[in-house]
């Protein structure tokens, strides 16, 4: 059969599911019309009773009605998802479709694959939800013998065609058959389109490297690596509608958590899941975690690595440097076990004369009687034991100081005075107590840095005093604080997709694992992206086992797709030698221009790319402060700052390199110092920086 005869059968196979469609969304609308009458008349019915008579209805009565409403509203909502989500494929019914001739069958089955799943009143399905099992021969497979892991086994047979299609605006364009996941041509052609203020859904441009990772089962800790572009964040975000598909009984929106860098950057992926047809996942950064933790507010991530930046600051990165490695974890978890055992300085509890509790017995009720109970349980059973015996000794000095003082006072003012005085008398065990059986983090902490250098441990004693908390030091007080029972651990999580983790420390990694003690765990991240000042050298096969795992999988992602070649291989230029760049898979576009800045130049460029079209431009800088000071010659660009952003959809975007990973632009200008020693943490900001540009870069020199 000839292409066009080919391409007319296929137009009208469109045009099938297109009616189908349409029939499905007016049912689907109607049903949520119907439900809505409902509850309108429930609601009125029940008003009409309770204007005529206020008793009608009983309590139980009422309860009953919110109950049966709350159905009502379900359904409605269900309904409406539904009809959302078939409008959604009206421009583009399907992207690509395979026929499979399972072992045992004279005959191929036609499969077209699109974003969710069709079927026609006589149960034939028309598309298939891109996440089904036997989908995944498109990613994965190329013509020929195939097999497929389905819910009943591996299902084994022949991959007999692969074809993708392109449509515009519900039309059927033209289709090609192709070995691969998806045709170079088309692939261009998509990267070639501007971005927006959001990531988009990727289902059918998914690569087969891609595909094995948002995929993968059976592992309780994954973690991806690739460079800039290889598509690791849409990988998180179409694993998390993977697996809310494959496991519906166990996991959905509400347990399944994204942590990201900045809060940008979870505002830029916030439409993902939606166009998946899915809810959004909880979004969260690390800084939250701590703050919910500790209850008290810590440097942020961004005052850290300004302050890093600083030349004079060796301190600061000698900090970071040693509260990074396996040594500060060891000793963080050692001093967790001597608590564990041994509990706080334990001291005998008297007044005057009198002992409430002496220190042995202190002692034996911590590490004996409450043994199996966590630190913090204990400390509380024993404050409310100390709690119980004073309020004995509180009655006891009441009856005296009233004897004492009723020649003075009369009535009211002696009840006020005697209780001030009994206050007054206890006032100093009652610190005592609350002193020695409610720890204080910071110095928990300090007292467990032990093995560090003599200035670091000064440093930390220091900011103990002052209640001041470097960020190296938020994640191990935290862990610290978990760990011991101060803090209840999330149990709602089952699923936890961390971007960025070249970022973390070992001790960060270890306080996910505490933090989310019942969720698995997908780790993404480029370790060309370690931009902070004094981290050591990442190794992405050590995450696993530092988030308590031992030879966790790992996937890589070899190619990038996000820049042009000129831009891909520029920014590859700039790397440490050794390092391990993406391979680029692009377009050609402009190469990169490298010019001195000044103020006029710069803004010659944004006006340039606007003309040209370019709708998201971004200016880097190399810290905030200077984005902070550049904000005062760009009026008109919108300033991240790290709290609630908000990303437009057009526009110029401006920030330092900190706040600006994740994120991607039509175009980037960097404003750089042109006199900072090209180090291999400077050459890797300078990466990050470049690497956020599709299509065209500019480099000013400071």
């Amino acid at each position: 059969m000839d292409y066009e005869m080919e391409l007319e059968l296929e137009r009208e196979y469109t045009a099938r599911v297109q009616q189908l469609l349409y029939a499905v969304i007016q049912v689907a609308r109607g049903n949520a019309e119907f439900q809505d009458d409902t509850i309108r008349l429930m609601l009125n019915d029940a008003w009409e009773e309770l204007r005529m008579k206020p008793t009608a209805l009983s309590q139980q009565d009422l309860d009953q009605l919110d109950a049966e409403i709350n159905r009502f509203i379900a359904r409605r909502t269900f309904a409406e998802n539904r009809a959302a989500q078939y409008e959604k494929m009206l421009k583009n019914p399907f992207f690509a479709r395979i026929d499979f001739r399972e072992e045992g069958q004279d005959a191929p089955e036609k499969i077209v694959i699109g974003l969710y799943s069709l079927k026609a009143p006589d149960g034939e399905i028309m598309v298939h939800d891109w996440r089904a099992p036997v989908c995944g021969l498109y990613y994965d497979a190329m013509p020929g013998e195939a097999s497929f892991e389905s819910p009943g086994g591996v299902i084994v047979g022949e991959l007999t065609l692969k074809r993708q299609y392109v449509c515009e605006n519900g039309r059927l364009k033209y289709f090609v058959n192709t070995e691969y996941s998806i045709d170079d041509g088309m692939l261009l052609d998509i990267l070639s389109g501007a971005t927006s203020g959001h990531m988009r859904q990727i289902v059918a441009t998914i690569q087969s490297e891609q595909n094995q990772a948002i995929r993968h089962e059976r592992a309780r800790v994954l973690s991806v690596t690739g460079g800039a572009g290889s598509g690791k964040t849409s990988v998180a975000m179409h694993r998390a509608a993977y697996l809310m598909y494959r496991h519906r009984d166990l996991l959905n929106a509400e347990c399944i958590a994204v942590l990201s860098p900045t809060n940008a950057f979870s505002e830029y992926i916030s439409c993902v899941l939606p166009d998946l047809g899915e809810e959004n996942t909880q979004a969260m950064t690390l800084q939250d975690i701590v703050k919910k933790i500790l209850n008290r507010s810590t440097e942020t991530a961004v005052e850290q690595y300004e302050a890093l930046l600083q030349p004079e600051n060796e301190l600061r990165r000698e900090s970071v440097s040693w509260k990074a490695g396996g040594k500060c974890a060891a000793a963080l978890m050692t001093a967790v076990e001597r608590f564990s055992d041994k509990g706080p300085a334990f001291e005998e509890l008297k007044l005057g004369k009198h002992v409430l509790m002496s220190k042995n017995e202190l002692e034996r009720m911590y590490r004996q009687e409450y043994k199996l109970l966590s630190p913090a349980q204990r400390l509380n059973r024993m404050r409310v034991i100390l709690e119980n015996k004073l309020e004995d000794w509180e009655k006891s000095l009441y009856k005296q100081y009233e004897d004492q003082m009723i020649e003075v006072y009369k009535n009211k003012d002696l009840e006020f005075a005697t209780r001030m005085a009994v206050a007054q008398r206890l006032h100093p065990i009652r610190t005592q107590i609350r002193q020695m059986l409610t720890p204080n983090p910071l110095f928990l902490y300090a007292d467990a840095i032990r093995p560090a250098p003599a200035h670091l441990k000064k440093a930390a004693r220091e900011n103990a005093e002052a209640g001041e908390i470097w960020w190296e030091d938020a994640p191990g007080i935290a862990l610290m604080m978990v760990k011991l029972g101060f803090v209840k651990p999330n149990l709602s999580i089952r699923h936890l997709l961390v971007d960025e983790a070249q970022d973390y420390t070992e001790v960060a990694f270890r306080l996910l694992s505490a933090w989310f003690p019942k969720a698995e765990v997908t780790l993404l991240g480029d370790p060309n992206q370690r931009t902070l000042p004094g981290l050591p050298a990442c190794d992405p096969s050590e995450w696993g086992r530092l988030m308590g795992h031992e030879n966790a999988a790992l996937i890589h992602l070899s190619k990038g797709y996000r820049s042009s070649l000129e831009i891909a291989e520029y920014c590859n230029g700039l790397l440490p030698e050794g390092s391990l760049p993406p391979q680029p898979f692009g377009r050609h576009a402009e190469a990169p221009a490298e010019a001195d800045y000044s103020e006029e130049a710069l803004k010659k460029q944004l006006d340039a790319w606007d003309k040209q079209g370019h709708k998201r431009i971004a200016v880097i800088t190399r810290t905030q402060k200077e984005a902070v000071a550049l904000s005062k010659v760009l009026k008109k660009a919108a300033l991240l700052t790290g709290d609630v952003d908000e990303l437009e959809e057009t526009g110029v975007i401006l920030a330092g390199i900190n706040l600006m990973k994740g994120l991607e632009f039509d175009a980037v200008a960097v404003v750089w110092p042109d006199d900072v020693e090209l180090t291999d943490d400077e050459r890797r900001r300078r990466y990050t920086a470049c690497s956020r540009a599709l299509h065209s870069l500019a480099v000013f020199k400071t």
